[in-house]
């Protein structure tokens, strides 16, 4: 289910929920969506909704609000129509799983930055496990449910491979340690110290103010135009040789090339498992989304369209 994003301003988000006028569908004045005989309320929506844009800055258009707004209404319904049939099912939420969610939540909120979001959007603690036991249900009936259990034959396999030659296609890569100082003269030092045979591993962590200074200055992998233009002269260095000293906007640099990988393409062999595995969750996806689709077509959702066009 895909997840549709706006950056939206406040101020339109209240003027266009605080108006009423005639409901279709039969439906309460209140009621915005019925699925089965639950429902979702405009204060519920208007909760959810909130806390969706309650971090972003960008204003949108009414076009743009109704359209998210659809779209959220959607996801909000879909995900009741999963957690309906989940319970039907018999599938529950653990106290000890509600407990790690929320764990697991709060860190994106130190101090009291999650007590404020609660604040922000107007919900309650409770009504907000409420709704996440709901998420975590659906959540469950989407990752359990109709994995794809046939066969890929390699044929199939074979065809994507040869269809997608440029999927597997392995550009140069090299990995590298750094020094990076302030001090051109202090880089010179540095310098000097490596050729006399200091490993360049210790130098970094002593004297690199780069991030990766406790990794032993090591950059990881990357290929060519990744980074900075100034980096890319390591491509023409031998592996274990050092360079002489860089500068760039950031400072003066000295590189150690570590290893480096040719350019190549990856084998249908090597790939073939990796293919076979990608197959099988696009196959897996497809059952999905038709056993959603004859879910929902099953459950009886009434929805206030004049409310979604207002």
């Amino acid at each position: 289910m895909s997840r549709v994003l706006f950056h939206l301003c406040l101020p339109l988000i209240l003027l266009l929920f605080s108006g009423c006028g005639l409901w279709e569908g039969g439906l309460p004045e209140h009621i915005v969506a019925r699925i089965d005989r639950e429902e979702i309320t405009i204060d519920e929506f208007n909760r959810e909704f909130k806390e969706l844009v309650a971090d972003q800055n960008r204003e949108g258009s009414r076009s743009e609000l109704r359209e998210v707004k659809e779209a959220y209404l959607n996801q909000m319904i879909e995900r009741k129509i999963l957690a309906q049939e989940a319970r039907r099912l018999g599938i529950r939420v653990s106290a000890e799983e509600l407990s790690q969610a929320i764990l697991e939540i709060k860190k994106d909120y130190p101090g009291e930055g999650f007590g404020e979001k609660l604040d922000l959007t107007g919900m309650s603690l409770e009504k907000w496990k409420v709704r996440l036991e709901e998420k975590l249900l659906a959540e469950k009936m989407v990752r359990g449910s109709h994995p794809y259990k046939g066969k890929i034959e390699e044929k199939l396999a074979r065809e994507f491979y040869e269809t997608h030659r440029s999927l597997f296609q392995l550009s140069r890569k090299v990995r590298v340690r750094q020094i990076v100082v302030t001090d051109g003269n202090e880089a010179i030092q540095i310098q000097k110290r490596l050729k006399k045979g200091e490993s360049f591993e210790k130098l970094a962590k002593e004297k690199s103010l780069g991030p990766e200074k406790v990794q032993g200055g090591d950059l990881g992998y990357f290929s060519e135009g990744e980074r900075p233009a100034e980096f890319d002269h390591v491509f023409s260095m031998e592996v274990g040789a050092i360079s002489e000293v860089i500068k760039s906007p950031y400072g003066y640099h000295l590189f150690k090339l570590e290893e480096k990988s040719e350019p190549r393409e990856i084998s249908f062999e090597e790939a073939k498992k990796s293919i076979l595995h990608r197959l099988e969750r696009e196959k897996g996806e497809e059952e999905y989304q038709r056993w959603f689709k004859d879910l929902r077509e099953k459950a009886k959702v009434k929805v206030n369209r004049k409310w979604l066009r207002s």
